[in-house]
C-alpha cells in the first residue's frame, strides 16, 4: 500500500529538520494539489522553527532545554503525522501526488514500485512416476504480491496460467511422456510480466 511516511521515530533531530523543511517546500510548490493542508504550513513551519531553536539551546545539556527540545520535537511530530494524513486523503495512494508533497513513502513501496526484476533460477521438478504432475520453483522475490507460472507443450504456442502466492506451484494433469516448456514472472505493483528463461521437462 503506498502512503506517505513521516520516518520521524528514525530520524535525528537535524535530518528530521530537513525532511519537514522539504515537505513544507514542496507543498508551498504544490498548491494545485494540496491547496488547504491540514494543519496549516505556516504552523508546521512555527513548529520547526521553535523545534530548531529548542536544539541548539539543548546542546548545552541543559536538563530544562532538554525536556523544552523533547516536547517540541513530540509537537512537530504530531504535527508531521496530521499533515500526512492529509496527503494520504488527497494523494489516494498515488505514488507521484505523494512523492510531490516531499513525504517519503515506505521502503518497501520505494523499493518495488518500479518495474519487476527478470525472474531467475525457474525450475520444473517432475513428481512421481504417474501422477502427470510437475513442480515448478521459482527465486523469491519480497516485491512481489503473486507469482505467476506458465506453461504450453512444447510446439504450441498458447501458455496456461496459474497463479500464486508463493514461489512454488504444481502443475497438474499434464499429458504424460510429452514435453513442456515453462516460465515465471513475479507479479508486484507493476504488473508488467518479466519473464524467466524458458525451461522444458518431460511429464511421466
Amino acid at each position: 500500500m503506498s502512503k506517505p511516511t513521516t520516518q520521524s521515530q528514525r530520524l535525528k533531530d537535524d535530518n528530521l529538520m530537513q525532511y519537514v523543511e522539504q515537505i513544507i517546500t514542496n507543498m508551498r510548490a504544490a498548491t494545485a494539489t494540496y491547496p488547504e493542508p491540514v494543519p496549516g504550513l505556516d504552523t508546521m513551519e512555527a513548529a520547526l522553527t521553535d523545534f530548531r531553536l529548542s536544539a541548539t539551546e539543548a546542546a548545552y545539556r541543559d536538563r530544562r532545554a532538554i525536556r523544552i527540545r523533547q516536547d517540541k520535537r513530540k509537537r512537530l511530530e504530531y504535527l508531521l503525522t496530521e499533515l500526512a494524513k492529509y496527503v494520504d486523503t488527497i494523494a489516494n495512494k498515488d505514488v507521484n501526488l505523494i512523492l510531490a508533497s516531499g513525504f517519503a513513502l515506505p521502503k518497501d513501496v520505494q523499493s518495488y514500485d518500479g518495474p519487476a526484476p527478470k525472474a531467475t533460477n525457474l525450475v520444473a521438478e517432475p513428481q512421481q512416476v504417474g501422477s502427470r504432475r510437475i513442480k515448478l520453483k521459482i527465486d523469491r522475490w519480497k516485491g512481489a504480491r503473486m507469482y505467476r507460472f506458465e506453461a504450453r507443450k512444447k510446439g504450441e504456442t498458447e501458455w496456461q496460467t496459474q497463479f500464486s502466492t508463493r514461489s512454488t506451484c504444481t502443475l497438474e494433469g499434464l499429458e504424460m511422456f510429452e514435453e513442456y516448456e515453462f516460465r515465471a514472472t513475479y507479479m508486484g505493483i507493476n504488473s508488467e510480466p518479466n519473464y524467466s528463461n524458458v525451461v522444458s521437462s518431460y511429464v511421466v
